[in-house]
């Protein structure tokens, strides 16, 4: 008999649900991800009925990924350039966790990696806890650990009548062990998270179990107290409009030009392949078969790929003109224009800019400047995605300071002011930039020698000081010797005036 539960706020016996919209979701994120890989010919339907008509399973289907560009193009431009997470000044304690975290969690790598599934999937999901890492395990203390969660298995708990307002959220998925399947699941609360194991018999849940049935859940608590205020997940949409939840796709609405940009290139690609190789024209009679003389040679006409015409059928002028071959005329200027079209139609809907790719017929942009006028829509794109990472970022980075400080002793996060610095992921033009700071300066100088050391070559702290150092003393070595008579490198004067000066005897005049 199956057991009923709440998942999401919402009763299912069975898993996965089975109700419209998270048979959507699941189904859409199942759509896209194989769009982002490049597996389309799994996706378009009409692709997989031209291809069991084929005749010659020899023919190739040709893949456009260009979804998987403009996720790549999102998340490098969103994260390419690491952005500074600031918790306080440089060297201060505050600042100092905050680097731990960012670097103990390769922060970098998984923002990223966010980008990319957020941008095909339409939501990515930040997780945190307090605990071991489980490639470092050091049994002297935890660590506040960010992990990406997989949306898939993420059901909301909405707080009442408000579509955007959580209360809550339940994640849970599969284990298969001992040859049964179990359905793990994690709901959080603020404050509070509690695991739950429940028996599948099939899809269907039959019974709650104990966490110790599986090994990897036997020191698991039934209900923890994380002792942070708040939830330990952060929801970050794509983007999405104000009376919705869940985010939505760069791929949402550009589903049907993958396809034809697929379509038409394979179809070029197969009629070029079928017309490689042209025809022997031949007048009738010339190639004929005689069996009468046995060990005669001849040749097949089916070998030759030969076609008989009458000479009448060439037209005047062209009927002695045998044998030649028949050449093709593929006419596919038409079908070249329209491949073309459909480009500009996908950069335009996905406002990404021909330039990112190095497509855009003008030629390079001769400024930084004149790149972000080219990119402005596409900047605005990555600003838009911008807007939700940034406060979602700044909240796992407080939650992880928060969970330090109650665990392992760490700066109290309540006083700090979190801040991202945030890059725009384009080259920068440094003569672009000198010229800008020599107007508006009346080419004064503008920057010391430590700016720019740490400007250029990214250089903070300690190592910042040495360099500097060793900058000094470069410049003493190269410099030239003290002339004599000189001290402290300053010449000093010899002015023989004559005369007694200061007690001494001159031999000056009277």
């Amino acid at each position: 008999m199956a057991l009923k539960i709440l998942i999401g706020g919402k009763e299912t016996e069975i898993w996965p649900p089975e109700d419209k919209a998270t048979k959507e979701r699941l189904e859409r994120y199942s759509r896209f991800r194989l769009l982002f890989k490049g597996d389309h010919h799994e996706v378009f339907e009409r692709v997989q009925r031209w291809m069991e008509e084929q005749q010659d399973r020899t023919i190739t289907y040709i893949v456009c990924n260009f979804a998987g560009l403009i996720s790549k193009v999102a998340a490098d431009m969103l994260f390419g350039e690491i952005p500074d997470f600031v918790a306080g000044e440089e060297g201060s304690a505050e600042q100092e966790a905050l680097n731990e975290i960012v670097n103990n969690n390769h922060l970098q790598t998984t923002n990223y990696e966010m980008a990319l599934a957020a941008s095909w999937r339409g939501e990515a999901i930040y997780k945190l806890r307090f605990g071991q890492f489980a490639d470092w395990q050091n049994n002297d203390r935890g660590f506040a650990i960010v992990e990406p969660a997989d949306p898939r298995t993420f059901f909301p708990v909405l707080s009442g009548d408000n579509v955007r307002a959580l209360a809550g959220g339940d994640f849970a998925w599969v284990r298969e062990a001992g040859g049964k399947k179990y359905l793990k699941v994690e709901r959080h609360t603020p404050g509070i998270i509690r695991n739950e194991l429940y028996l599948l018999d099939g899809q269907a849940i039959t019974e709650q179990v104990k966490l110790k049935v599986l090994e990897d859940y036997a020191g698991l608590e039934e209900e923890q107290e994380t002792g942070f205020p708040g939830l330990l997940f952060e929801f970050v949409p794509n983007f999405r409009g104000d009376d919705e939840f869940w985010g939505t796709s760069d791929y949402h609405d550009m589903e049907s030009v993958f396809d034809e940009l697929n379509n038409r290139v394979s179809r070029i690609s197969r009629v070029l392949d079928k017309h490689e190789s042209p025809k022997l024209i031949l007048p009738p009679g010339i190639m004929k078969e005689d069996p009468e003389h046995p060990g005669r040679w001849y040749v097949e006409k089916e070998d030759l790929e030969a076609i008989e015409i009458n000479p009448a059928d060439l037209g005047a002028g062209n009927a002695n003109d045998l044998p030649r071959y028949l050449t093709w005329d593929a006419q596919l200027e038409a079908a070249f224009k329209q491949i073309d079209i459909i480009l500009e139609i996908a950069m335009m809907m996905s406002e990404t800019s021909p330039d990112v790719f190095g497509l855009n017929k003008s030629g390079l942009a001769e400024s930084g400047r004149a790149l972000k006028f080219r990119l402005i829509r596409t900047l605005a794109k990555i600003n838009r995605k911008k807007l939700y990472f940034d406060q979602a970022l700044r909240n796992v980075v407080y939650a992880a300071q928060y969970l330090e400080a109650i665990h392992a002793g760490g700066p109290d996060p309540d006083n700090i002011d979190h801040r991202i610095g945030w890059r725009d992921g384009l080259p920068d033009d440094d003569l672009e930039k000198a010229q800008v700071e020599a107007m508006r300066t009346g080419s004064k100088a503008t920057t010391s020698r430590e700016s720019a050391i740490r400007r250029l070559d990214g250089l903070k702290g300690d190592d910042l000081e040495q360099e500097l150092a060793r900058i000094e003393e470069d410049d003493l070595a190269g410099a030239p010797p003290a002339p004599e008579g000189s001290q402290g490198g300053r010449k000093m004067l010899n002015l023989d005036l004559g005369g007694d000066l200061g007690g001494g005897t001159g031999g000056g005049g009277d």
